[in-house]
């Protein structure tokens, strides 16, 4: 499955600085942020959807348990 979305790149540092800004986009444009370091691609932030269906496609199933969601949330 392609998917048409956006890429940004971003370094570690642009990330730290603006963290929730950077969370907030990803999650309602579903926007990718690929997130580098000293020109190296460290990671790569994406919505919570698009990482489950990730997941799926690769037969990992949803390694995110959702009933522990809100294990990480902010109290």
């Amino acid at each position: 499955m392609a998917d048409d979305k956006a890429t940004e790149d971003m370094t570690v540092s642009e990330v730290r600085a603006d963290l929730i800004e950077t969370l907030n986009r990803v999650g309602y444009t579903a926007t990718h942020v690929r997130v580098s370091r000293y020109g190296r691609t460290k990671g790569v932030i994406v919505d919570a959807d698009w990482y489950a269906r990730a997941c799926a496609a690769l037969g990992e199933g949803w390694r995110l348990d959702p009933a522990n969601e809100s294990a990480g949330k902010d109290a």
